[in-house]
């Protein structure tokens, strides 16, 4: 098995979590090797040449979010598996795969657990050039992808929901929305656009259930699209955010799909000229964009998830 680990991830925690695994572990990582990453996208190329020369059974993750959509964009439509060991900020990956919080029980079941096929989204950004990125969990748009943005560059101090929260309202001082045409399958919706978040997973941003029915296995995104609202009211959904509550509200429409595709059609006054994309929390371009499921693209060893028999 070879181990990814990303040395800067929840504050450093991959080395410190890895040289613990090593030392109270060793029966479980005794047939581990392990690899660090270097810089953006290195966990990509590791994890491509892993699938690529076979050498490996299974390739383990110690590192957040961004680690593990790196690593699944180098294995997918691969036989080499995916594990996660969660050492991340929010971790919210590991989460909605049912991955233990406690490293060593995460690297029993990545030793021992059974792979399962699960989907991954992929999106297209065409503003200068065509770049094409992958993700597991989440993507999205508007004030969605500019929150991420900001959470990025805070300070790690703290992991969990604490710097989404504050990344959240940094933006929503500064945020206007753009009027936007987005097709869903063959659905056409223009509206002034508040955020676009499209699920393949349900939660993110360090638990908000933001579309609480998607499911990593069924071939189809969940997506929540939100109109322009005050920023009052803005405030006063946060809360519901985390329960899924927010889904009753009316400017709230969940629409399932298997492509999304997004294009501005004029700028708020207030707002920036270009509207951006994420993808698992990685601003990935502006729009325009287009985001596609890929049914049964990643092998992955995941917990019980909600709704399986396995």
């Amino acid at each position: 098995m070879l181990a990814i680990i990303n040395p800067e991830a929840g504050r450093r925690a991959g080395l410190r979590t890895w040289r613990r695994l090593r030392t109270k572990a060793a029966a479980i990582t005794r047939d581990w090797e392990c690899v660090t990453t270097r810089y953006a996208g290195h966990a990509t190329a590791l994890a491509r040449a892993a699938a690529t020369t076979r050498r490996y059974d299974r390739v383990v993750v110690l590192g957040g979010d961004g680690t593990v959509s790196e690593v699944a964009s180098g294995l997918a439509d691969s036989e080499t598996p995916l594990c996660i060991i969660p050492v991340g900020t929010g971790n919210d990956i590991a989460r909605n795969l049912a991955i233990p919080r406690h490293p060593i029980a995460a690297a029993r079941l990545a030793a021992s657990g059974s792979p399962r096929a699960i989907d991954l989204g992929r999106v297209e950004t065409f503003a200068t050039s065509r770049s094409v990125t992958y993700f597991v969990n989440v993507a999205g748009l508007g004030f969605d992808a500019e929150a991420a943005w900001r959470v990025k560059r805070l300070p790690r101090l703290v992991g969990g929901t604490l710097p989404y929260l504050v990344g959240t309202l940094q933006t929503l001082w500064q945020y206007a929305a753009p009027r936007v045409r987005v097709s869903l399958d063959a659905q056409v919706i223009v509206l002034p656009l508040f955020m676009a978040a499209i699920g393949n997973c349900a939660a993110y941003a360090g638990g908000m259930r933001i579309v609480p029915t998607a499911r990593p296995d069924d071939g189809i995104f969940d997506v929540c699209l939100v109109h322009a609202l005050p920023r009052l009211e803005v405030l006063r959904m946060i809360p519901r955010l985390y329960s899924g509550g927010h889904v009753s509200h009316p400017a709230v429409r969940l629409i399932r799909c298997r492509t999304l595709a997004a294009e501005v059609l004029s700028a708020s006054d207030r707002g920036p000229d270009r509207v951006f994309c994420h993808a698992d929390g990685e601003r990935v371009g502006p729009l325009p964009a287009r985001f596609t499921i890929r049914p049964d693209a990643l092998r992955c060893v995941t917990g019980r998830l909600p709704g399986s028999a396995s």
